[in-house]
C-alpha cells in the first residue's frame, strides 16, 4: 500500500553570486598614446582583501604611487588618478512577500597615462599587491588597437603583457626578407 505523508515545502534556496575572494577587476585600454587603466573591487572583495573602511582603502589607493610601472622608454606621464567608492545595491534573494535590498560599497577607479613613444609600451608592472597586501588576484582585461587579451595576475605574478609576443618565425621571416 501507498502512503503519502505530508507535502513538506522545498527548503529556502539562497542564491549566491559567484566572486573570486581578495580579487579585483582589471580592465587596459590602450589606444595610440593613451593608457587607461580601470579597476574595481566589488564590497564582497573588499571585505576579503582588508580590515579596513572603504573609504580609508581609497584613501590608501588615491595615495599610493605609483601603482603601475611603465618601461621608462615609453615616456609616459600619468595625467589622471582618480579612487573612489561608490553604493551598490544588491538585490535580496530572499522569496519573502517583500524582500529587502542592501547597499554595499564597492570601489572603483581609473589611471590614465600620456605617453610619447608607445611603441616602447611592452608591458607594465602592477603594484595593486604592495598597495593592496591582502589583494591575491587580479583579472585583467586588454584591449589595444591591435588586438585583446585576458590575463591573471597575482602576488608573484604581476607583469601585464600590452603587446602581443612575437613569434620567433615572425621574426625569422623578417630578418631574411629585409
Amino acid at each position: 500500500m501507498l502512503s503519502i505523508g505530508a507535502v513538506e515545502s522545498a527548503p529556502k534556496q539562497r542564491l549566491h553570486r559567484a566572486y573570486e575572494p581578495a580579487s579585483i577587476q582589471l580592465d587596459i585600454n590602450l589606444q595610440e598614446n593613451s593608457l587607461s587603466l580601470f579597476i574595481s573591487m566589488s564590497s564582497e572583495a573588499v571585505t576579503a582583501i582588508t580590515t579596513k573602511t572603504v573609504h580609508s582603502l581609497v584613501d590608501q589607493l588615491n595615495e599610493f604611487t605609483p601603482l603601475a610601472v611603465l618601461p621608462e622608454d615609453a615616456d609616459c606621464k600619468q595625467t589622471q588618478k582618480q579612487f573612489i567608492s561608490e553604493s551598490a545595491i544588491l538585490p535580496s534573494m530572499n522569496t519573502e512577500p517583500h524582500p529587502q535590498s542592501t547597499t554595499s560599497q564597492q570601489v572603483t577607479g581609473y589611471l590614465e597615462y600620456e605617453c610619447e613613444s608607445p611603441e616602447n609600451l611592452s608591458h607594465l608592472k602592477f603594484r595593486g599587491f604592495k598597495a593592496i597586501p591582502g589583494l591575491k588576484h587580479a583579472s585583467v582585461w586588454l584591449i589595444s588597437d591591435n588586438w585583446q587579451s585576458k590575463q591573471q595576475l597575482n602576488q608573484k605574478q604581476k607583469v601585464i603583457q600590452l603587446q602581443k609576443k612575437r613569434r620567433l618565425i615572425h621574426f625569422l621571416l623578417e630578418l631574411f626578407t629585409d
